[in-house]
């Protein structure tokens, strides 16, 4: 997942329903990546890690880093695919040893 910029936290999104396909995922990943960087350019760092449908169940979840739970929210909101849950601290433990 690599290293995450300083002073910014990582957050797990939540999105349950019929748009959670891996084309639907896809599609939203990359508006949300766009967006992300739109929103870096005017000064409020945040940045999409990670996206991950699981279709057969209905949901998916993104991993952002940002500088607040609330601009990861809006972000969601901006491009269409508000979530609807957002956790904070997450924390990245890579592979485990066993």
């Amino acid at each position: 997942m690599g290293i995450v910029e300083a002073g910014l936290n990582r957050f797990l999104v939540e999105w349950y329903g019929p748009r959670t396909s891996e084309r639907c995922i896809s599609e939203t990943a990359g508006r949300l990546s766009e967006g992300a960087a739109s929103t870096s350019a005017r000064g409020t760092r945040i940045r999409l890690l990670m996206a991950l449908a699981v279709p057969a169940d209905d949901y998916a979840f993104g991993i952002f880093a940002a500088e607040s739970a609330e601009t990861v929210a809006q972000l969601c909101a901006d491009v269409g695919a508000p979530p609807e849950r957002i956790s904070t601290a997450v924390t990245w433990l890579g592979t485990p040893d066993c």
